[in-house]
């Protein structure tokens, strides 16, 4: 009589990179380091272009990279840095969770992209070259608070943030409370940056 093996089904791959680094800042979290964090930060150039560093830490562990000509690149080189460095993953199941092996277009669903490209769009428009926006996510038990985004100008002395659960909640919320400083410096309305 044939044996029967016992096996559940894989848990689904997250549908774009954004989430993959959530789920593993998450299991770095829980499985290593409570302080477990993401952090992507949006420099603008001269020509209007924005380059990108992202960090992952955790514990006495720091890995990252900088002058990343797009999101989706500073999020898949750091995964290399991470995972050229450490083993996370321990599961089958686990390595399932990974930030790898997603296209350029993957790495952020259309309204978290859309809305991160008005922020930077807007952040030029109005700052030209002197501004920074810095992400971070931190698995915290607070949901609503887990992403955190900040706009900072400093010869301007302006600083805001927005917080959410999600980055596109974040990004929403930055918008809004930066959107008196868009209009002060800009002397537009904000339909018109």
């Amino acid at each position: 009589m044939p044996e029967t093996i016992a096996s559940r089904p894989l848990p689904k791959r997250p549908e774009n990179g954004l989430l993959a680094w959530q789920a593993t800042i998450g299991y770095i979290s829980s499985q290593y380091s409570l302080d477990a964090m993401l952090t992507l930060q949006a420099f603008p150039l001269t020509d209007g272009a924005v380059v990108w560093a992202a960090a992952a830490s955790w514990g006495q562990n720091r890995e990252q990279v900088q002058d990343m000509h797009s999101l989706p690149e500073a999020l898949r080189d750091l995964w290399k840095e991470v995972d050229r460095s450490h083993v996370i993953f321990e599961s089958r199941e686990a390595v399932l969770k990974r930030p790898s092996n997603y296209s350029d277009n993957e790495w952020l669903d259309i309204d978290t992209a859309t809305i991160l490209e008005r922020l930077l769009q807007v952040s030029y428009s109005v700052y030209g070259d002197s501004w920074q926006m810095v992400l971070v996510y931190q698995p915290v038990e607070k949901p609503d608070a887990r992403f955190q985004a900040r706009l900072l100008v400093p010869p301007r002395g302006v600083q805001t943030s927005g917080q959410g659960a999600t980055l596109r909640d974040a990004c929403r919320d930055l918008y809004r409370n930066a959107a008196q400083f868009f209009v002060a410096h800009s002397g537009k309305k904000l339909e018109d940056l």
